[in-house]
């Protein structure tokens, strides 16, 4: 903390978000689909009810979810629902999207000067611009290039230009990185089979460039355009992976297959992970274990080479190997992560935190719902009880992060966490139109609930798999669909009463309501989440903030942290 006014002012915005949130738990811990077996209308007071009952859907959404709200309402809403709505909004981050121009000015660049190329995140250049947009849809552009604009300028200020591009998917941002900013990139990504396209997808982007160069006569500006082109990483990186570990996978030089009958666990380490790759090829892969095993493996090795045992090849390869690590030349770099599912966003603001190396970070999160939190697992919570999973032995929580949040002994449960990640400017727009796709879902699933739960308790909130268009199916239709797609199967024979189902059906308003309900405290649940991660690297004496980067109508998890440390003299 910089000074003990800002430590006060923090202490009181989480005290006020951790009352708010727990007074409401028991919204914003309940589920839509059992709006009807669990009578969730009968729990809201009956001054909300008098007023949201048939309201209609756009009212809905101006009303509940939209902040400025309106000032037109028919009928006197209760202190109460108005304190519901106004505290819950004035709680929340702003979530407009900030202006480019004016972001990297505050860190010291005039914003007016980006490159007339890349100017508020766009590709102005023809010979790049088609061959960025093939396999990425619009949204995915729109993040990947504001993204690489901001972390260009973070990486000028801090005066670097390797960058480490963690849960890299394809590549698409790393290839913006790399070949549009001139930046050496180093992607890690934990699925294999994203790498093996992210190296596909490079060398389209190689022949692209290239033939459009030598179309347009500028042969001799091949070299400098592809001065470096992303070197590929496979390698899952665990919520307690040390800072020495994390250098290992990304400075290796020298791959090595620590054990080739290990198929389950293999990641892949390029033949050149640190930079440029002048001759245009393409690194190969070869596998090794995860960070864990492949330690434990040297650990055993060593000790056999320096006794005389070794004599397994692949044991003399792992002990060369980690001698020449001694010697490898560490430079400074950044670190950027889009939409990190899960631990990976904690376990990258741990990494950056500890390691002297990082010198700037860009972390935009998601999917809070599968982090590691206290007292309970990651274990989908929308599934009969008889197959949830006992949670796992772990230390490190992706929240609480920070003291003073651990401190308030706060709680976000899977529930909470979930619906943080939801898409709420873009549903709010949805029902302002009128747009029937979003209308009747979540009132089908409730009832197909009480149906399921009526014939068999025990496969209560069972999780069921996309089905597209519900919207212009009857109900019937959709029962039988929906029990075909059940994940953990049940009887797909469930008598459906159709009277029954109509008298509930015809409550669909009430569903829309009660959903819009949560809805209103999805951002005040991801706000908490966002500011613990931000005051973590605060209280470690990082210089931080977070950035609305993205059009939330786009991109829903459009919130960047960014932060940057003080370069060493």
């Amino acid at each position: 903390m910089d000074t003990e006014e800002e430590a006060e002012k923090f202490q009181h915005l989480f005290g006020q978000l951790t009352a708010f949130l727990g007074h409401y738990r028991w919204l914003t811990d309940a589920y839509v689909c059992e709006f009807f077996t669990e009578k969730h209308w009968d729990k809201l007071p009956e001054s909300w009810r008098d007023v949201l009952h048939g309201i209609c859907p756009q009212d809905i959404a101006d009303d509940l979810l939209s902040p400025a709200g309106r000032s037109s309402r028919t009928r006197l809403w209760p202190l109460s629902l108005l304190a519901f709505t106004a505290t819950a909004h004035s709680l929340s981050l702003p979530r407009q999207a900030c202006n480019l121009s004016t972001l990297v000015g505050q860190y010291g660049a005039d914003g007016s000067s980006l490159p007339e190329d890349i100017r508020d995140g766009q590709l102005r250049s023809p010979e790049l611009k088609h061959c960025f947009r093939r396999h990425v849809k619009p949204k995915k552009q729109h993040e990947i290039l504001r993204l690489a604009t901001t972390v260009k300028w973070l990486c000028d200020q801090v005066g670097c230009s390797n960058v480490v591009d963690v849960g890299s998917g394809q590549g698409h941002l790393s290839r913006v990185l790399s070949f549009a900013h001139r930046l050496n990139v180093t992607s890690v990504e934990a699925e294999g089979c994203h790498v093996t396209g992210a190296t596909r997808f490079d060398k389209q982007v190689v022949t692209d460039i290239t033939k459009e160069k030598i179309k347009n006569q500028k042969e001799g500006d091949i070299d400098g355009v592809l001065h470096a082109q992303p070197s590929h990483v496979t390698c899952f990186l665990t919520p307690d992976i040390s800072v020495d570990d994390f250098l290992s996978v990304i400075h290796r030089h020298t791959p090595v297959d620590f054990h080739p009958a290990r198929k389950s666990t293999e990641v892949s380490v390029p033949e050149n992970t640190s930079g440029c790759n002048g001759d245009m090829e393409l690194p190969d892969t070869k596998k090794i274990w995860t960070s864990e095993e492949a330690s434990a493996s040297y650990c055993a090795s060593e000790s056999d080479y320096r006794t005389g045992e070794c004599n397994d090849e692949w044991s003399m390869e792992v002990a060369v190997a980690r001698s020449s690590d001694v010697s490898l030349d560490r430079k400074p770099f950044s670190m950027v992560g889009l939409h990190t599912c899960g631990d990976l966003g904690p376990t990258m603001l741990k990494v950056f935190r500890s390691c002297t190396d990082i010198r700037a970070l860009a972390s935009v999160g998601c999917c809070y719902m599968k982090m590691m939190c206290p007292n309970e697992s990651t274990a989908r919570r929308d599934g009969p009880a008889a197959v949830q999973h006992h949670p796992p032995i772990c230390t490190e929580y992706g929240f609480p992060m920070s003291h003073m949040v651990g401190r308030l002994n706060a709680e976000l449960s899977y529930q909470s966490r979930e619906l943080a990640c939801h898409a709420i400017d873009m549903y709010t727009e949805r029902l302002q139109s009128g747009d029937s796709e979003v209308m009747m879902p979540h009132c089908f699933r409730a009832t197909l609930e009480h149906f399921i739960v009526k014939h068999d308790s025990s496969k209560r909130r069972a999780g069921i798999r996309s089905i597209r268009k519900t919207h212009t199916m009857d109900f019937q239709t959709y029962a039988e669909k929906a029990l075909a797609r059940l994940i953990y199967p049940t009887d797909t024979r469930v008598p459906v009463n159709s009277t029954e189902a109509a008298e509930m059906l015809a409550c669909w308003k009430e569903v829309v309501v009660f959903h819009c309900l949560r809805l209103v405290l999805a951002p005040v649940v991801e706000t908490l989440l966002l500011l613990d991660r931000m005051l973590y690297l605060r209280e470690h004496g990082i210089n931080c903030q977070l950035v609305p980067l993205f059009n939330p109508r786009l991109s829903p998890r459009n919130f960047a942290l960014l932060a940057t440390k003080a370069t060493p003299i």
